[in-house]
């Protein structure tokens, strides 16, 4: 019973995903900028498949603005007490970039998380 019960734990799992086809062309040389292609839900869905995994369910996250702001104002924070560096900088910059970038393309992407079980 124990080695059915460990067969079958749940995976849960969150990754970044089109919302919308043909995103702007700005959102996209981000996303390359940082290495990273989303892709479709559907294409992370037969994703899901292909490892011979059951998707129980998927959510999208609600906008994450109560991601950003919160972020943001941390970051003043680090730019007031550390000063301006050229390495903190430099990534203090690559957060507000991340932020604004979902602020003007939310509609485009987002973050969706995928409920799997072994079957």
């Amino acid at each position: 019973m124990e080695a059915a019960r460990e067969k079958r734990r749940i995976i849960v799992v969150s990754d970044a995903a089109w919302f919308e086809p043909n995103p702007p062309q700005e959102l996209v040389q981000w996303w390359e900028k940082e290495s990273y292609t989303p892709r479709t839900e559907d294409q992370l869905r037969e994703l899901v498949r292909s490892a011979d995994l059951r998707l129980l369910a998927t959510y999208r996250l609600p906008e994450a603005d109560n991601y950003y702001v919160p972020m943001l104002a941390r970051i003043e924070e680090l730019r007031k007490t550390h000063g301006a560096g050229p390495a903190l900088a430099a990534i203090l910059h690559s957060f507000d970039y991340e932020a604004e970038m979902y602020r003007k393309y939310k509609r485009y992407y987002g973050y969706t998380f995928f409920v799997m079980q072994n079957p």
